[in-house]
């Protein structure tokens, strides 16, 4: 039998887990009673038929005259042997009839224990549900913090351009960093996107993008 696999949750849960080991249990208890009765069958029917070749030897045959109260006491016991047989028949019968109950109540308890399994299987499946579902939100305010931020680069890009015009510096009009953050951001999530080799974009974006300068920093004397 399958064991539960733990799952998220609080005393309810933990009770849902009780329950089902309570069914297992169940379970358990009613095969080894079912076991005990088959047994139980078996040793009357081997006993019966120990009983009826006993029954078979002891018959009295055709006896002389003087010997008639050894056939009375042959007798006796042959009823005695079949008043046993009597009473070992009616524990077969009933020990067939308990194996047979038995078996109808293993199989009604596997039956509860299997669509318990299930509801607890739906009910895992719901929560982590719920938790992508949150982690999806994650990601969106993830997507819309790096959209702010691209969106600010290119605005930072717009400003160059101009500025560098401003300088007669026409380079950074022919350094557009589109191509390059497309790329970059390709290469981060090749995972999702199914996009071919884009190892040397593994840098951070700061060293990819032409533009980008590291601001230079005051030296102390």
């Amino acid at each position: 039998m399958v064991e539960p696999k733990p799952a998220k949750g609080g005393d309810g849960m933990r009770t849902d887990i009780g329950g089902l080991e309570e069914l297992a249990a169940e379970i358990a208890r009613f095969e080894k009673q079912r076991d005990m009765a088959r047994e139980e069958v078996e040793r009357a029917v081997k006993m019966l038929e120990e009983l009826n070749a006993r029954r078979t030897t002891l018959a009295p045959g055709p006896l002389f005259s003087g010997e008639r109260e050894t056939a009375e006491k042959l007798e006796a016991l042959v009823a005695a042997l079949d008043q046993e047989s009597v009473a070992l028949s009616r524990t077969k019968i009933l020990a067939e009839d308990a194996a047979q109950e038995l078996d109808r109540l293993v199989l009604e308890a596997e039956v509860r224990h299997h669509e318990e399994e299930k509801r607890l299987a739906r009910g895992r499946y719901e929560a982590l549900c719920e938790e992508r579902y949150s982690l999806d939100g994650e990601a969106e305010e993830a997507i819309t913090r790096l959209v702010q931020i691209l969106d600010r680069l290119e605005g930072l890009y717009a400003e160059q351009v101009r500025a560098a015009s401003d300088a007669e510096d026409p380079s950074p009009v022919h350094q557009e960093p589109r191509g390059t953050t497309e790329q970059w951001l390709a290469r981060r999530l090749r995972r999702w996107l199914s996009l071919g080799s884009l190892e040397k974009y593994d840098a951070p974006l700061s060293d990819l993008d032409p533009l980008a300068m590291k601001p230079k920093r005051d030296e102390k004397g």
